[in-house]
């Protein structure tokens, strides 16, 4: 363990001010107490701690049996942590692992894909949401935000890190790799009227549980693009009623999985 005494300590860079920047980097920050100590219950990497004197007390035994060098956690009495972080905490735990990636052939059913979703708070709501209803993958097209954002990994509490993760350069090539491997694909979105799609369109409680499941959900504003839904074998959508036309992307994506898993 190594006191830290000036928030300015260069040992510090992974962590200081972070609100004001989320730089591309193969590690990530799990900024809040529950997230730091499942990541290091995982089984990712983690490459250094930073806590208050009272998270250091509590948690040693877990810290000093993770960490390959103990001299990699920093603690702080708060104001030194406050100042190097940049802003004010009830919980002074914090930590910095490695981002993990797999290969598309290696995820395992059922997979969730992300087609564009750029809200990384949403991001982190529908990776709980995934990982408690049973999808065991993720994947993420160009175009989405990355599960590894702060935020994101707050919001997921964790659940990003029982999840494997893979990017997709081109998500109805990787739709068609998926029907080779026995995939049922299923599109979320809202039916659209005079659409060709119509013949392929049902309601999720009609659909029921699904074997090899890959659910598709998109765009907040925009929905699922119109490719990606063509490569799909199915649309499903969720009825409603009082005149509501759509749910948030992670509220729509629990109910989805409630019936088809």
């Amino acid at each position: 363990m190594q006191k830290i005494l000036s928030p300015h300590d260069e040992r510090l860079t992974d962590y200081s001010l972070l609100k004001s920047k989320e730089s591309p980097s193969d590690t990530f920050v799990a900024d809040h107490e529950k997230t730091a100590v499942r990541l290091l219950l995982s089984d990712f990497e983690v490459q250094s701690v930073f806590c208050t004197e009272k998270y250091w007390q509590k948690h040693k035994d877990l810290i000093t049996s993770k960490l390959q060098n103990e001299e990699m956690c920093f603690v702080a009495d708060k104001s030194i942590f406050e100042e190097t972080i940049g802003f004010h905490v009830h919980q002074g735990f914090m930590a910095v692992g490695k981002q993990k990636w797999v290969k598309e052939e290696d995820l395992t059913f059922p997979i969730l894909m992300l087609n564009a979703i750029v809200d990384s708070e949403n991001i982190g709501s529908i990776l709980r949401s995934a990982a408690a209803f049973g999808i065991q993958s993720v994947l993420f097209d160009t175009k989405s935000a990355s599960p590894y954002l702060r935020r994101s990994v707050r919001v997921s509490m964790g659940a990003i890190f029982q999840l494997k993760v893979a990017k997709s350069a081109n998500l109805p090539e990787s739709i068609h790799r998926m029907k080779k491997r026995s995939a049922k694909v299923i599109a979320l979105a809202l039916p659209k009227e005079n659409s060709d799609h119509i013949p392929k369109t049902k309601t999720i409680q009609e659909m029921g549980k699904q074997e090899n499941l890959v659910l598709i959900i998109g765009n907040e504003a925009n929905g699922i693009e119109e490719s990606v839904i063509d490569a799909s074998d199915m649309i499903g959508y969720i009825p409603m009623k009082n005149k509501i036309d759509s749910l948030n992307v992670s509220h729509a994506l629990a109910v989805a999985l409630s019936h088809l898993l």
